[in-house]
């Protein structure tokens, strides 16, 4: 598998926990007291920063919060997310 397929499969990944935790959040709203729905939340919420902190550790960052201002403003350097597949 290239870098370009690994990058892409750990974006997917990140994107489906993303979709796990927004999910979850709408529920919760409306059931704040279910504790299978606050378990299954924190659950994807942890794989969901710690995916992320790994992704941006390889590739850069995702969102303009997870930028390292040390060296400079590195945010405008790289590929957007959604470019990912024109690269």
């Amino acid at each position: 598998m290239n870098m370009n397929d690994m990058k892409r499969r750990h974006m997917k990944q990140i994107q489906t926990y993303a979709f796990a935790v927004t999910e979850a959040v709408l529920y919760l709203d409306t059931h704040p007291e279910d504790k299978a729905a606050l378990s299954y939340f924190d659950k994807y919420r942890k794989l969901l920063r710690e995916s992320t902190r790994q992704y941006e550790e390889r590739y850069g960052p995702i969102t303009a919060d997870g930028t390292d201002t040390s060296r400079g403003w590195a945010w405008v350097l790289e590929p957007w997310p959604w470019e990912m597949d024109a690269n």
